[in-house]
């Protein structure tokens, strides 16, 4: 049911659908106040087919509450929760620019890779959020972490201002606190973006975040997914193995030290991974002193805009906003114990450090199959 035109709680005007996940649709919206205020806002709305349901119910409320406790200029910030008439709305923070999964894709479709300082500050941004996250203080003042569970490109929101957020941090939350959701020995998420450890059906952990988040970057990177295959076993078995093909032989500009900060990142072992978000943001930071004269924030907006017009497929507004708001995805559910492999040491990965200067944010070709290169 497409709610468009409709006012909710007398201030809420819902324009047009931006989008439609697992178990919501997210409209454009207008908040509009006194003396002509007014502000443009996401609203998601509980699909009908589950009103009846309580544990969606009780999801839905759970992303409210705990999306409203993580105030962070990294994080899609929850602004209200609405009960009207037997439906939820909850309001939040509507950004304007597209997903890194749309980023990536819009360099992909001009046979290009992303420089990797935007990839880099695009990482940087994502642990921010996360950090703040990981790092939250209850009410009791005792620590309260949110780890959560699926990062991924759709859920890293990069704007058109050059900040990145990322999103779906309460519904991450509530797949953890209501455990009716997810029986023992399954898995629950985006299946490509898993830690290993996940996949042997160990807890999340924020070194599994922090996994997640070397997988996407790896993924800008490279323009492709670091575990595919053409069945979800396929790719189950390939989370569990953990090979990691090095960057270097897809593209030879990326620094060393970068390669090095992706190689702790996507280590196998979750205890040889970065301690915390903030080390990794930092080793990243680090990284991005090679990249002379270039200003993060305003290249990645820049390139935001750019790759908006990309999306040749799209209308300019729907190129933001079908990708602007926080959608989360469908989840994939199946049980750990179907599957028994052993996992695999990382590959040793050798590289060349080359000089950083401006040109390093010129679109990289991809790499030329061996079959097509000159003799």
């Amino acid at each position: 049911m497409d709610l468009s035109g409709q006012t909710i709680d007398g201030k809420y005007v819902l324009e047009k659908i931006a989008g439609e996940g697992g178990m919501a649709t997210v409209y454009k919206a207008m908040v509009r106040g006194a003396a002509g205020f007014q502000r443009r806002v996401a609203v998601k709305h509980i699909r009908p087919e589950f009103r009846a349901l309580k544990n969606y119910i009780d999801m839905f409320v759970e992303e409210a509450r705990v999306g409203s406790e993580l105030a962070h200029p990294n994080i899609v910030q929850v602004h209200d929760f609405v009960g009207e008439n037997g439906s939820y709305y909850l309001i939040m923070e509507w950004v304007e620019g597209i997903d890194l999964g749309a980023f990536i894709q819009a360099y992909r479709e001009q046979k290009q890779l992303v420089p990797w300082p935007l990839v880099a500050g695009i990482g940087i941004g994502t642990l921010r959020g996360l950090g703040a996250a990981h790092e939250r203080v209850g009410p009791d003042g005792q620590p309260a972490p949110v780890i959560h569970r699926d990062v991924s490109p759709h859920n890293v929101m990069v704007g058109v201002n050059g900040v990145v957020k990322l999103s779906d941090f309460g519904l991450a939350r509530a797949r953890d606190r209501i455990a009716s959701l997810t029986a023992p020995g399954t898995v629950k998420g985006k299946l490509s973006y898993l830690a290993p450890e996940v996949a042997f059906s160990k807890p999340n952990t924020v070194q599994s975040d922090l996994f997640g988040v070397g997988n996407l970057l790896w993924e800008a990177l490279t323009g492709e997914r670091l575990f595919d295959g053409k069945t979800d076993v396929e790719i189950f078995k390939k989370i569990r193995g953990c090979v990691v093909p090095p960057v270097s032989a897809r593209r030879s500009d990326v620094p060393a030290a970068m390669l090095a900060v992706l190689d702790t990142a996507l280590a196998a072992d979750p205890a040889n991974r970065y301690a915390s978000a903030n080390e990794f943001a930092h080793a990243l930071g680090q990284v991005m002193k090679q990249a002379v004269g270039i200003n993060p924030a305003t290249a990645l907006g820049t390139a935001v805009v750019e790759a908006r017009k990309r999306l040749a497929g799209e209308s300019d507004d729907q190129a933001m906003a079908e990708h602007a708001t926080p959608m989360g995805g469908q989840d994939i559910e199946f049980s750990s114990a179907d599957l028994s492999v052993e996992p695999l040491p990382l590959t040793a990965r050798k590289t060349m450090p080359p000089g950083v200067t401006q040109p390093a944010l010129k679109p990289q070709p991809p790499p030329v199959p061996p079959d097509k290169k000159k003799p």
